[in-house]
């Protein structure tokens, strides 16, 4: 996510969704785009699962 009047193609964010197996939930990680540093972290009580983002399936 692109930072308001961002000046560097880096100025910004990314979020990722992250799902802690061993903890059985899952957390929304904020980092800095630059230096990938930990911003922020929101726990959420739960886990959410992966869906089909990002998977492929074969047309029949």
């Amino acid at each position: 996510m692109a930072a308001p009047n961002a000046a560097a193609e880096d100025d910004g964010v990314i979020l990722s969704l992250v799902l802690d197996t061993k903890k059985g939930n899952s957390f929304l990680l904020i980092l800095d785009a630059c230096s990938f540093t930990e911003l922020a972290r929101a726990e959420i009580p739960h886990p959410i699962p992966f869906g089909s983002h990002g998977q492929y399936y074969e047309q029949i």
